[in-house]
């Protein structure tokens, strides 16, 4: 019998541990889409710029970027093995434009506004 009650209560215990750590996502995500969003209108064609210019920029090569905003501002170089990494930023008035390049070819690009 007492073995019993003994099993009963590891068995609560583990059931309240499991409710406790649950990640309970569908009311994660209620709560963000009920929080009000406050994003000023020029901050919203900012994110629409770095989204448009992220997917024109993907599969870009190194002298086109060149040719569309100048000689850049910043340059970094690393290689591994066969894969050379090069990063370029251009900084205008506008913002920031960083775009990472593989043997080359862009692969990923990121606009920072100016505040």
């Amino acid at each position: 019998m007492l073995n019993h009650i003994r099993l009963m209560f590891i068995a609560l215990f583990m059931g309240l541990f499991l409710v406790a750590c649950g990640d309970d996502s569908a009311q994660q995500d209620a709560a963000e889409e009920a929080a009000p969003t406050e994003m000023a209108a020029e901050e919203a064609a900012a994110e629409a710029t770095t989204t448009e210019d992220s997917n024109s920029v993907v599969g870009m090569t190194e002298e086109e970027a060149v040719a569309k905003w100048g000689e850049p501002d910043l340059t970094q170089t690393h290689s591994i093995d066969a894969l050379t990494i090069t990063h370029h930023e251009w900084h205008g008035e506008d913002g920031i434009t960083a775009v990472q390049f593989q043997n080359g070819v862009a692969q990923f690009s990121q606009f920072v506004a100016a505040e």
